[in-house]
């Protein structure tokens, strides 16, 4: 349960912009609040077919739910990222249920950064996609249990912060920087990218293909910088000054 604790090699990817790219987090208080989007899915399972996702987030104390960052508003149980409900993993789940993968993450209330890799080995051709999760630049032990092993199974989204809902798999906490790459990112990216704590921009590392920065403070909407697939506030989902 969730308590009160208080020199780059080559990666192939551009990382050179350092500013801080929003002075804005989203938040979320955990009762019925989530982000809309139109419907989004990422091949997982073919040799060539990548993905990485990569956000901050602080989370609330613990109330014994599961935590999305990303779901489907028709499934609650498959087709998210999310936390576990003791706040001690991060799970992501396929399209294809008992399709998964997780790593044991650090259960408090502080900011954190966190990536997830999956690179597509190839239905037939060696299995399952291999998956790397990242806490704070540092890779995860992460157990693999069939994520992108069956063909034409996606993950797919249409929500931040939420799934289907219902008050029991919302995110409680804040979120900040939310991006999605079609490229497996590096060791050494993501260590760049975790800053020692300090955010950096995202806009110009390869394979990006979507940004929620949520600097807007204002209005019902949140841009991404990238693709424009704009993301709409539900519930009490509210822009906070709050950021890493």
């Amino acid at each position: 349960m969730l308590g009160l604790s208080s020199g780059i090699g080559y990666t192939g990817e551009d990382v050179s912009d350092i500013a801080a790219p929003s002075s804005y987090s989203m938040s979320f208080d955990g009762v019925g609040d989530f982000l809309a989007i139109s419907e989004t899915s990422f091949g997982i399972e073919l040799t060539g077919q990548n993905l990485s996702i990569s956000f901050w987030c602080k989370r609330d104390s613990d109330d014994g739910d599961a935590s999305c960052i990303l779901g489907l508003s028709s499934s609650a149980s498959i087709s998210r990222l999310h936390f576990n409900a003791d706040g001690d993993a991060l799970d992501i789940e396929s399209d294809q249920n008992g399709e998964n993968a997780y790593a044991t993450v650090t259960a408090d209330t502080n900011w954190h950064h966190y990536v997830v890799t999956c690179k597509g080995f190839g239905v037939g051709a060696g299995g399952a996609s291999v998956v790397t999760m990242y806490e704070d630049g540092q890779p995860l032990s992460t157990t693999q249990s069939n994520f992108g092993n069956k063909q034409n199974k996606d993950f797919t989204f249409d929500r931040i912060g939420s799934d289907s809902g219902g008050g029991t798999t919302e995110l409680k906490g804040l979120l900040y920087q939310l991006a999605i790459f079609t490229v497996e990112l590096t060791d050494d990216t993501v260590f760049t990218m975790y800053n020692g704590g300090t955010p950096i921009s995202l806009d110009n590392i390869g394979g990006i293909r979507h940004l929620w920065k949520f600097s807007e403070n204002t209005g019902s909407t949140t841009a991404d910088s990238i693709r424009g697939v704009t993301a709409t506030l539900n519930g009490n989902a509210a822009f906070s000054s709050t950021t890493p």
